[in-house]
């Protein structure tokens, strides 16, 4: 199939795109005004939320097997600085119900539903961006499976690194703290600034990987780079702005009740995906994207 046929008929997508941050607001703000960002984020939401269980089950099994008492708990504090209160109180339960159980075949059912729902998240996201750029998806369909299933288990792997990073970093700071003399508690200041660059540079680097590998075309490392900062940044401060939200102003337990925790987490995937598909959005109207295929 000629690359020119992946193409949609929509002359806005199909222009060169602008490099001007008036033009690149304004391209953005549309495709998330009247666009589909907000529908597609709602899909990837879904499909992010059905995979978060199975991958807490294996990410807390894997870290319940690392040789220190605090590596589930320090892993639980990674996760509470990003997830609202309600919903971290769900995760929460989840990671301490896999810790009492440690269970192999737990640990392998939730390997292979984590593998099939984060693909799910995956194919979804790649539908999103391939929209961003304004192409029809043209490989195949077991070539855009094994991409998805490849970028899930590279982001896993990401993610399992930034945590062994985390744990290691933790005891090496507790180390050097305690040889200088410093006072107790100091270690943990340090180590509680040290590690944000780490959380920080973990997602900006999925969000680059997603940009590159998921749509169907070949971004430059530049356009790719500027879109993952941008999701970055638009996660964390949305993630950050909707937490003080929902603690302090909504009252959502007064019309969910006890699905208020599931709501909320279900509020931030959405908003969290809207960041990251218009960190793709940014990408792809930054000069530089081409088809992979050649006519």
């Amino acid at each position: 199939m000629e690359a020119e046929s992946h193409l949609k008929e929509d002359p806005n997508l199909m222009s060169p795109p602008q490099v001007g941050v008036r033009a690149l607001l304004m391209r953005v703000g549309k495709r998330i005004g009247v666009g589909p960002v907000l529908d597609e984020a709602a899909q990837l939401a879904f499909y992010a939320v059905l995979a978060l269980a199975p991958f807490l089950v294996v990410l807390t099994s894997l870290a319940a097997f690392v040789p220190s008492a605090s590596a589930v708990e320090r892993l639980l504090s990674r996760a509470e600085a990003f997830i609202p209160g309600q919903a971290f109180q769900q995760v929460s339960q989840v990671v301490h119900d896999v810790v009492d159980s440690r269970s192999a075949t737990l640990f392998t059912v939730g390997l292979v539903t984590a593998l099939w729902s984060a693909s799910r998240a995956a194919n979804a996201l790649r539908t999103a961006l391939n929209s961003a750029h304004g192409l029809k998806e043209g490989r195949s369909f077991l070539r855009r499976q094994l991409i998805a299933v490849g970028f899930t288990v590279v982001g896993a792997l990401l993610l399992l690194a930034s945590v062994v990073a985390s744990l290691v970093g933790a005891g090496l700071v507790e180390r050097l703290g305690a040889a200088l003399g410093f006072e107790v508690g100091a270690e943990a200041a340090v180590w509680g600034v040290i590690r944000w660059p780490v959380a920080i540079a973990s997602l900006g680097a999925l969000a680059a990987l997603a940009y590159r590998v998921l749509p169907d075309t070949r971004p430059r490392a530049g356009s790719t780079a500027w879109g993952a900062v941008v999701a970055t940044a638009l996660f964390l401060a949305s993630s950050r702005l909707f937490s003080l939200y929902a603690e302090h102003f909504a009252d959502f337990g007064a019309t969910y009740g006890s699905l208020t925790g599931a709501v909320v987490l279900l509020l931030w995937s959405w908003l969290s995906a809207i960041a990251f598909i218009v960190g793709g959005e940014v990408t792809a109207a930054l000069p530089g994207a081409r088809p992979r295929r050649v006519p």
